[in-house]
């Protein structure tokens, strides 16, 4: 008796215990051609989804860093007096941790301030470094085989380019916001470096590079909140607009010349040349006289990047030793007069 009562129960739809089942009552709306409702699974919510870049974000970003590299590229070459290349890669967002974990130990990461609250990161390649040490010290701009940080004395001269970098950053924003970028610290071990809590989100703008003879790669790390912040809320094309392009590119030629006659150019006057032998190189005391290839009735020679340029002959201008031009080298004397 109990199992016949068992098997009308089901047939009905009913279980055992007396509750309908719900394959009974998906199946008799089927029949009645009603619709069913599926039951979904519950997915669990990642609420650091939505802090990502909008594509109008995106354009203001690739827009500004743009212009960084081609700041970059005129102070650097003028520096320099040879080849700065940086050319955007690309613009990630990943949490701190991840950045930090993404650079090679060593790396060269220069902390700088962005305002009163926000720091940001710029860090290049150890080889690279190199190199620009290598140019400013009167060399080709080639990189060390040698893994190691930077000696005091490089940390001193790697400051020069590294400031033109950061000058370059605040005329990037000159056009969305007003920035001081300012020099903080330099470090070379990436997990030592801490201007975020690990899992904050960060931009990671990356750049392909080229000074002088050696190739690498420069990274730009700023919090994505600050970006939030202070990208411009309207669309990019009015922004575009309302900046005026055809006055940027006017003025652009501008910057590259101010540019070029603001850098430094080292010159050096050359009194004259003598060979010795190594043993007397060895021997040489306080009082010993090195007697030179030229005459004091022979004019100086002033050379710049290496090529006589001048002559002059010397004397002396506010207590200090000059040098009095006396004839301008032809272009195709020059060599020589080396």
């Amino acid at each position: 008796m109990r199992e016949q009562m068992d098997r009308i129960s089901f047939d009905s739809g009913m279980s055992p215990s007396g509750s309908i089942q719900p394959q009974y009552v998906r199946n008799q709306m089927r029949q009645s051609g009603r619709p069913t409702v599926e039951t979904k699974r519950a997915e669990a919510y990642d609420f650091k989804r939505g802090e990502k870049l909008s594509s109008e974000q995106e354009r203001f970003v690739r827009d500004i860093f743009n212009g960084f590299a081609e700041n970059v590229m005129i102070h650097l070459g003028a520096l320099l007096q040879t080849k700065a290349q940086l050319n955007l890669g690309s613009i990630k967002q990943r949490n701190y941790h991840s950045f930090l974990s993404s650079l090679s130990d060593p790396s060269a990461i220069f902390v700088f301030k962005i305002d009163a609250t926000t720091k940001g990161i710029i860090c290049m390649e150890m080889p690279l470094g190199f190199a620009l040490i290598d140019k400013l010290m009167g060399g080709k701009g080639t990189a060390i085989e040698e893994v190691r940080k930077f000696t005091e004395l490089e940390k001193s001269i790697i400051m020069m380019p590294v400031n033109n970098m950061l000058t370059a950053y605040t005329e990037a924003w000159k056009d969305v916001r007003k920035v001081e970028s300012v020099f903080l610290s330099m470090d070379f071990n990436p997990m030592s470096v801490h201007i975020a809590i690990p899992s904050e989100v960060m931009v990671n703008i990356t750049f392909e590079a080229v000074f002088a003879q050696t190739s690498g790669m420069v990274d730009v790390c700023i919090p994505f909140k600050y970006l939030k912040e202070v990208l411009p809320k309207i669309s990019f094309d009015k922004f575009l607009i309302t900046r005026g392009i055809g006055e940027k590119n006017q003025i652009a030629p501008t910057n590259i010349i101010t540019g070029v006659e603001a850098a430094k150019i080292p010159v050096v006057v050359e009194l004259g040349k003598a060979e010795l032998m190594f043993q007397d190189l060895l021997d040489l005391e306080v009082g010993d006289c090195i007697k030179l290839d030229t005459v004091v009735t022979d004019p100086m020679k002033l050379k710049v990047n290496n090529k006589t340029k001048f002559l002059g002959r010397p004397g002396i201008k506010d207590n200090k030793m000059s040098i009095q031009i006396t004839k301008v080298l032809a272009e195709g004397d020059e060599d020589d007069e080396q």
